[in-house]
């Protein structure tokens, strides 16, 4: 766990006891009924428990509203604990820290102690809420049919020191989403500066065409990490791409954590697990640098290094003779490169749903969910996605992922799985004067700053703006449409296009759509033979990788989970000496297709680097570590089926 320092809040509204409606005094916790602990006639026990300092739970609520209290000002709820104490009585009790954290967040700004101010669900009960922040367009007023608007307050427009009466409203969406275009980190590279964004005079005239679908907030903490821009580019369960010095291996990710750099500017790492046949397993790796990754479709995998694994078609992870191919029955290559290599292509083929939101299958035999593994990457709702649909470079943002049984069916095994969303499409207009694309609020933040990044640097250049067009609103797809997750150009391309490369086309303002650099999710199994399958579902994401990680491997919850799992191995483990890494096929071109590029299986030493070094602007060849035989080899490019 990252360390921490605490955060005193000195003042406090809370009550030990209250007055009724009949005028006596009440205790401000449960009943003495509701703190009785013996079974009732069923045999049933339900019962509250007041909680000694320290104790997890107690230390979790504190650790979590202290999260996103520093998230809110400078700048992270567990069902079955409640929180006593609010002035007016024990039944206006908190479920959650994120219940609590409106009021929570009144008490550490308004100096003035007006509860008026406050926005929690106790002290302002209305049904829609509004945020304002300082340095942001005023959003427009929501109204909930058959009611009034509500009444709003100014907020000061400028300063970010606490105002004398700060208005602290908390909005229907997750925190991290209303986080302003202004109010997050710097990006790596910076985009063209000295021309400022022309802002036209006036829109477009008539109403628009199509109604965007208004996000939904996150449904728990690691979704709203998640939704956040540069923050994290991978996330804990998805298959990816590790450098392992001279060469790339393939890995999953267990778990996740931010560090300060030296410039004290917020660092992702990470903990993964190499993957392997299941006669050997190497150690964890600790990954310090997101430079030191790359997302699975970013590249496509090579042919296997034993010829006869090559040679023999439709072998999957399961059907190969792990125990043959180390007697030498295969011939000579490396195992634990050809295990990566199998089952990271069972795992594209996979897919598993995750916190299930709602079960309709009784009247629509439908199920909701609020996540989907979806061959190597994970998906949120609330987030964007690439398809296969439209122009091939359209994106879905999705708002429910469904799990549809068949008519009269209850068995999941014959369900399809849909995503249920907005599809827009990329759209570029010639910058001039009273021309200004919608200002759609209801894209995620991720979306919207990365595009803003994008406008600096083509505008000065190019004197065009470009924007996302809806071009479908409260639409379905299969889940066999959709090519992968959606990455941001301004935090992806730097990484594989190099940052020298990138600053150059930033500044020539050619930032094109990371998504024409990626492959499609069963681009490594179709062979370019028939449409994408939905592949085969595991309950447990786990499950999916099969023996290709050591029992016992967990894939952390992060913030949703308990405290251990943010807790990192002390250093990493030392890679064996011999230990091997297997090259990609290709870095994605253009067109999304793996360029052909020479790979090879390498033993990481010294002697290697400086081969490497040698060996730039030729081809590249290097010694197989595989006893006392070398082997060349030359990696296939897999092209986008």
């Amino acid at each position: 766990m990252a360390p921490y320092l605490p955060l005193y809040i000195l003042r406090s509204d809370g009550k030990a006891e209250v007055l009724i409606k009949s005028r006596k005094k009440e205790s401000n916790i449960p009943t003495e009924d509701q703190l009785n602990s013996r079974p009732d006639s069923k045999g049933n026990v339900d019962y509250f428990k007041e909680l000694e300092a320290g104790d997890a739970k107690e230390v979790d609520w504190r650790r979590k509203l202290g999260g996103m209290l520093i998230g809110e000002l400078g700048g992270q709820e567990h069902p079955d604990a409640y929180l006593y104490g609010h002035p007016q009585g024990r039944k206006k009790r908190y479920r959650s820290p994120g219940d609590f954290f409106p009021h929570l967040l009144w008490l550490a700004t308004d100096e003035n102690a007006d509860p008026d101010n406050c926005s929690c669900k106790f002290c302002a009960p209305e049904d829609i809420q509004v945020f304002e922040k300082p340095d942001r367009v005023k959003p427009p007023e929501f109204v909930k049919k058959d009611e009034s608007p509500m009444r709003k307050e100014s907020v000061p427009s400028k300063s970010p020191a606490l105002s004398a009466k700060p208005m602290v409203i908390i909005p229907q969406r997750s925190a991290s989403q209303d986080k302003g275009i202004n109010a997050t980190k710097p990006p790596a590279s910076k985009p063209v500066s000295g021309a400022p964004l022309p802002i036209p005079v006036a829109r477009q005239a008539g109403p628009p065409a199509l109604t965007p679908t208004q996000l939904a907030p996150a449904k728990c903490f690691e979704q709203d990490q998640d939704s956040q821009w540069n923050k994290y580019l991978f996330r804990p369960g998805e298959l990816a791409w590790f450098n392992r010095g001279n060469a790339w291996g393939l890995c999953v990710i267990l778990k996740r954590t931010l560090t300060r750099d030296h410039q004290n500017h917020d660092r992702a790492k990470y903990l993964i697990q190499p993957l392997s046949h299941p006669l050997n397993h190497p150690p964890t790796r600790i990954i310090e640098s997101e430079d030191g990754l790359r997302p699975w479709l970013a590249w496509s995998p090579p042919s296997p290094t034993h010829p006869g694994l090559a040679s023999t078609p439709n072998l999957t992870y399961a059907t190969v003779d792990w125990k043959g191919l180390a007697s030498g029955r295969f011939g000579h290559g490396d195992a634990e490169v050809d295990g990566s290599i199998f089952a990271a292509k069972a795992v594209d083929d996979s897919f598993t749903l995750f916190e299930p939101l709602a079960n309709n299958t009784v009247t629509t035999g439908e199920r909701i969910y609020n996540g989907l593994y979806l061959g190597g990457e994970k998906l949120w709702t609330g987030e964007p996605v690439r398809l296969r649909l439209g122009s091939g470079h359209d994106i879905m943002v999705v708002h429910a992922i469904i799990e549809r049984l068949k008519p009269g069916s209850t068995s999941t095994s014959s369900a399809s799985i849909l995503l249920a969303g907005d599809i827009y499409r990329f759209s570029t207009l010639q910058l001039q004067p009273g021309v200004e694309p919608p200002d759609n609020r209801h894209l995620p933040i991720r979306l919207r700053q990365d595009m803003e990044y994008r406008n600096r640097a083509t505008i000065p250049a190019k004197r065009t703006l470009s924007y996302w067009k809806l071009a479908q609103a409260q639409t379905r797809v299969s889940a066999t449409d959709v090519k992968g997750r959606w990455y941001e150009s301004s935090t992806l391309l730097p990484i594989l296009k190099g940052p020298a490369d990138f600053s150059r086309d930033l500044q020539r303002g050619e930032v094109g759509d990371a998504g024409q650099w990626m492959n499609a999710r069963g681009d490594c199994n179709a062979a370019g033979a028939g449409p994408p399958r939905l592949g085969a579902r595991h309950v447990d994401r786990l499950d999916a990788f099969g023996r290709s990680i050591p029992p016992g491997t967990r894939i952390s919850r992060g913030l949703d989970g308990p405290a251990e799992d943010q807790v990192f191995p002390s250093e990493a483990p030392a890679a064996a000496a011999t230990a091997a890494a297997v090259e990609p096929a290709g870095q994605q071109g253009e067109e999304g297709r793996g360029e052909a590029m020479q790979g090879v299986v390498v033993v990481e030493d010294e002697e290697d680097e400086e081969e490497e070094e040698e060996g730039k602007g030729r081809e590249q060849h290097a010694v197989v570590g595989y006893g006392d035989i070398a082997q060349f080899m030359n990696l296939d490019r897999m092209e986008e089926g």
